[in-house]
């Protein structure tokens, strides 16, 4: 996968976690990045959301613990352009304000904010 925005690497991530608070005004989506190898946790948070919108795309996998991220664009905040999170199970779709990438590096919290689109591609 692609991830050059997010400074991750061409591992494979999986989404662990979604947090739903504020009535679905804030979503976090926590996922692992590299779980075979590094396995370094990070989270995509969006804030003041006006619109979530889910679509569970493969039931049969709706039982997993994790779902593999497939794509992610992260749209433009101040509800310009949805943000779409793609996994195997489900898609995400969030029309948000503000958008967050956090991590943990070497034992400190990395914030990174206003991205601009991009995509995550499958690896082959």
């Amino acid at each position: 996968m692609d991830y050059v925005l997010l400074n991750l690497g061409k591992a494979a991530s999986l989404v662990t976690n979604i947090q739903v608070t504020k009535w679905g005004s804030n979503v976090v989506v926590s996922c692992l990045y590299d779980p075979l190898g590094a396995s370094q946790p990070y989270q995509l948070i969006f804030r003041e959301c006006r619109e979530v919108r889910w679509q569970t795309v493969e039931l049969e996998n709706v039982h997993e613990s994790t779902a593999d991220l497939i794509g992610f664009s992260v749209g433009a905040g101040a509800y310009q352009e949805a943000a779409v999170l793609t996994t195997d199970v489900f898609e995400l779709s969030i029309i948000y304000s503000d958008f967050v990438f956090q991590k943990i590096d070497k034992g400190s919290f990395v914030q990174l904010k206003g991205f601009k689109s991009f995509y995550v591609k499958p690896s082959s």
